[in-house]
């Protein structure tokens, strides 16, 4: 082949490279992905939790009011304060041990049956769970950011409903109490958006699976005796869901950060607890189980500080 052969070829080649990449549009960079430069720190934080309590249908009403048509009525808790407390050490690059701590309870809430007062009702939940993380922070080029984590969770959830015959009565004529213990693994990822100027937005997201007993008593009183007339007890597995969505602004300080966080917060544990209620039909007993998810959902306001050792 010779030479001027060869160099129309080539031509011709770096021409149709040419047209095929003119075809693709203009080609992207993609961002760095780093980890923060080498830190060590501590922080401590603390949320103000105002919460409300779901139940499924099966567990969800104490009794009717009103006729035409009848009104069920719901058997969870008013809205309640809650807390959340944090405390983690952050080393190497990016790399934290994050410890923190849920805390849920309502007071009783009096329910009137029928609008009349001829029965009332008291209910009073409670939840505790207790994280414990080991943290990633990647950074995804200069404005995202994402903290990976994974560790373990103890949780414990309560859920006791008192039945008064009567307004005036001291004691219930029935009550019954459900409790979840429960331990198990944890992931999740707490991605964030920076604005610049200290203002970010970010969206958390968690599962776990959780081991453990679930178990449910249920009395009745006669004269301020209480008296247990039917239990049980059953392992469990549990999973559980969690989502935040919220936003922060976050100060620079003299030897550290202070961050203000606002948000809401959703909180499912599926199949936690049951009750069991036993019918003596023909003389042969058996029994009638209930099982719900027990969730948590509200907004929140923190404050957390990071200082650097």
């Amino acid at each position: 082949m010779s030479k001027f052969t060869k160099t129309a070829a080539a031509v011709l080649a770096l021409g149709s490279s040419a047209v095929f990449a003119g075809t693709m549009g203009p080609v992207c960079t993609p961002g760095s992905v780093t980890v923060p430069c080498e830190r060590t720190a501590w922080n401590v934080g603390v949320q103000a939790l105002y919460l409300d309590t779901a139940r499924d249908a099966d567990w969800g009403y104490v009794g009717d009011h009103g006729s035409n048509p009848t009104h069920l009525t719901d058997s969870d808790a008013d809205w309640g304060w809650g807390f959340k407390l944090e405390g983690s050490y952050h080393f190497g690059t990016g790399n934290d041990l994050d410890v923190n701590w849920y805390h849920y309870s309502k007071e009783s809430t009096n329910i009137d049956i029928n609008g009349l007062n001829s029965e009332r009702f008291s209910v009073d939940p409670s939840w505790d769970a207790v994280n414990v993380e080991f943290g990633q922070h990647v950074d995804f080029g200069e404005m995202k950011d994402i903290r990976f984590h994974a560790g373990v969770q103890y949780v414990q959830i309560e859920h006791d409903l008192e039945r008064f015959a009567s307004a005036a009565a001291s004691s219930p004529s029935n009550s019954w109490e459900a409790r979840m213990n429960a331990f198990g693994p944890r992931v999740g990822a707490d991605m964030t958006y920076n604005f610049g100027n200290g203002f970010a937005v970010y969206g958390n997201g968690a599962a776990a699976v959780l081991a453990g007993t679930s178990k449910f008593t249920n009395y009745t009183w006669s004269q301020s005796v209480r008296t247990e007339n039917l239990a049980g007890s059953k392992h469990s597995v549990v999973p559980e869901l969690e989502a935040k969505l919220g936003a922060k602004y976050t100060m620079a300080m003299g030897s550290g950060d202070m961050s203000l966080d606002l948000g809401y917060m959703w909180v499912n544990y599926f199949n936690a607890q049951h009750l069991a209620t036993t019918n003596v039909p023909s003389g042969h007993a058996f029994t009638d189980a209930y099982e719900t998810d027990v969730a948590f959902h509200g907004p929140y306001v923190g404050v957390k500080y990071v200082g650097n050792m």
